[in-house]
């Protein structure tokens, strides 16, 4: 419950401080006295838009404070600690707004400061302004559905709840299944490119190394003719000879010579077993040279498949990489490569049957939210039709409209919209199209009077909610906000004095200048008071004795309804 309203320097409210009690507050004034800005400054206060617009000129700064006392809502203690609140031990809560120059602002709750989405959220628990801007939600068929769920509650919301997290996960998958099918164009041109460059690579199959080989191996095949004659040559010149004789017939021939000297004088054994090392060498030697011989051969055709293949290879480092180890490294990347476009291509089809069992789940969700909502829907109606009797509108028939989807979204698989037919006979027409503002009015009364139990809000606040109706059916309207004012509190501002003579606690706003600046100011009527302030909302022509007499048996009257 709003307990007191402190405002300092906000529009032309220089400074006031009002107190509200529990039942019914209505708040009036003369047109333009400045009534819209307490409800803006209670917004303010509550975390609504906040802007350098509403400083009083001259000001650096403007304050808006409520006190609340949040006896009635005890889910409010879980909600503070929940989010790092402290809550005063008496169960008061006081939420400080200062809006500076620039714009911007700062929010506290118990002196403790808070991010403006903690500080709305709690707010938005402890009190509900309905003003000229939620009539014209009524007008939003989006909004109708959310009025229906918030009437069915529990029934509604578990379901709810379960349809939108299946939806959201189908609209993820859906939205990665449409990524992967736009890119499955772009992976088709890339396996055949890789495919045509693992083919290339795997025709010619290069081995680590296996250039280098090849170059060894072509300048052998390419000497081969040379080296055979040089070897030839060296061959026949150590074990051949010619006309005098080979190295080793001579190198033998002196062997023998040394040995038989060896016998005449014993110095000449190291000459002579020198020579028989060396004669032992060019044996060894010509055998090697022999072997090697024997296995030399000249091969063109041989030389041809090296210096091919030699290109081969060539062509394969200059397209795929510098050396063969990077040609196969390349070509081990682009195969793993082509097994995850494999892989993708199977996520295709793995993403297309979890969609189809996801849309399967979601569809019957939606299908039995649908069902709820239904049963619920015709609560709404005979609830709304009974506030709606009780407010001077017992022949206008309300309902709500089922339009099914094609396919289920996150709120599930309809719309919903308000139907009202407002004369016998006509038919039910959507009520942004026929419902006046009167009308209107009292279906958010109507609304507000069926969800306000089940929202839990102690405090409710309406804003010229009687606009556009006057006669008995504002007697109505009075007795369903005093009504509404029984179980919790509601602040009205109003222009009616039927209204006004139904609170508990009737506050004017008023207008007055001082050194050439315009303040308003609030003031709790007493009774005389309240008597001449209803009396001015009469007007209208009237004589003062008369408008006076009229406001006393409007007071009167109002006393016997609320006792009744």
């Amino acid at each position: 419950m709003l307990l007191n309203l402190f405002i300092k320097d906000f529009g032309i409210i220089e400074k006031t401080e009002i107190n509200f009690c529990r039942g019914l507050n209505v708040l009036s004034g003369e047109t333009g006295s400045g009534k819209s800005i307490i409800i803006e400054a209670i917004q303010v206060a509550a975390g609504g838009r906040a802007s350098a617009e509403y400083l009083r000129a001259g000001c650096e700064k403007a304050v808006v404070q409520m006190t609340l006392d949040t006896g009635s809502a005890r889910h409010i203690a879980g909600l503070l600690s929940a989010r790092g609140v402290a809550e005063d031990p008496g169960e008061t809560l006081v939420f400080t707004r200062e809006i500076n120059k620039n714009g911007r602002s700062s929010c506290r709750i118990n002196g403790q400061m808070v991010t403006l989405n903690v500080y709305r959220e709690i707010g938005q628990h402890l009190v509900d302004i309905q003003g000229q801007y939620d009539q014209q939600l009524l007008f939003n068929p989006e909004m109708h559905l959310t009025l229906l769920d918030a009437y069915g509650r529990e029934e509604i919301a578990e379901i709810a709840v379960e349809v939108s997290m299946l939806y959201k996960e189908y609209s993820k998958k859906r939205r990665l299944l449409e990524d992967l099918r736009e890119k499955h164009g772009l992976r088709v041109k890339r396996q055949e490119t890789i495919c045509y460059q693992l083919g290339e690579i795997d025709s010619i199959s290069p081995k680590p190394g296996e250039d280098a080989d090849l170059i060894a191996e072509k300048r052998k095949l390419a000497g081969a003719e040379r080296i055979s004659r040089l070897v030839g040559e060296c061959y026949n010149d150590l074990y051949g000879g010619g006309s005098s004789g080979s190295v080793l017939e001579l190198a033998g021939r002196s062997l023998k010579a040394l040995e038989r000297a060896v016998e005449a004088d014993d110095s000449l054994s190291g000459v002579r077993d020198l020579t028989a090392g060396a004669l032992y060498q060019i044996e060894e030697a010509c055998r090697e040279l022999a072997a090697y011989m024997d296995g030399l051969e000249f091969f063109p055709a041989r030389l041809e498949f090296v210096e091919e293949r030699l290109d081969l290879l060539n062509r394969l480092k200059k397209k795929y990489g510098g050396t063969l180890e990077e040609v196969i490294g390349y070509r081990e990347e682009i195969e793993v490569e082509l097994d995850q476009m494999k892989i993708g291509d199977q996520r295709v089809g793995q993403l297309e049957r979890e969609l189809d069992q996801l849309l399967k789940k979601l569809e019957e969700a939606s299908e039995k939210l649908t069902g709820k909502r239904l049963r619920e829907a015709r609560n709404m109606e005979e609830a709304i039709a009974l506030e709606l009797r009780d407010l001077g509108m017992d022949r206008v028939r309300f309902s709500l409209n089922f339009t099914l989807l094609e396919e289920p979204g996150e709120k599930g698989g309809e719309q919903v919209e308000f139907y009202i037919s407002t004369n016998p006979g006509e038919p039910l027409r959507p009520l942004a199209k026929i419902a006046s503002g009167g009308e209107t009015s009292r279906i958010l009364l109507a609304v507000k009077s069926i969800l306000s139990d089940m929202e839990g809000i102690p405090t409710l606040i309406f804003d010229e909610v009687d606009t556009g109706i006057g006669g008995l059916t504002i007697k109505s309207v009075a007795l369903k906000l005093h009504n509404l004012a029984a179980s919790r509190q509601v602040i009205c501002v109003t222009h009616s004095s039927t209204v006004a003579s139904m609170a508990h606690q009737h506050l004017s706003i008023r207008k007055r200048e001082a050194d050439g600046r315009t303040r308003a100011e609030v003031f709790r009527l007493h009774e005389n008071e309240r008597l001449e302030e209803l009396a001015r909302m009469l007007g209208g022509g009237q004589d003062g004795g008369a408008a006076m007499e009229h406001a006393r048996h409007l007071l009167k009257e109002a006393r016997m309804l609320k006792v009744n």
